[in-house]
């Protein structure tokens, strides 16, 4: 018996696609990751040539309704929306039983 119910799907309407850090620097080949769920935060930028930085946010990860889940480790590079962001954060959250409920990547 589950204490907490999934995510539902129609909750999490975005891809994710996940490039790991590879030992030589540069990052692997893309995983896609579907039903994903995006909260974007942008604020102003300190630079009088730019009205906004390049974004950050939170992608939540359900260990159930998320097609290819998988903990997205720190500095693995993920693109979603049409924009890349490098993972700063990864929560795994859990249920009363320590089983994953769902992930909780901030990007940057």
């Amino acid at each position: 018996m589950r204490m907490f119910r999934p995510i539902p799907r129609a909750a999490l309407p975005d891809v994710m696609t996940v490039r790991l850090a590879a030992a030589d620097g540069g990052f692997g080949e893309p995983v896609v990751v579907a039903g994903v769920r995006f909260d974007e935060a942008q604020r102003e930028s300190g630079d009088e040539h730019r009205s906004a930085d390049n974004g950050s946010g939170v992608v939540f990860v359900d260990a159930v309704n998320t097609a290819g889940a998988f903990e997205v480790p720190v500095g693995a590079r993920v693109s979603v929306r049409g924009r890349s962001y490098i993972v700063k954060e990864c929560h795994r959250c859990e249920d009363l039983f320590g089983r994953c409920h769902h992930w909780e990547l901030k990007v940057g």
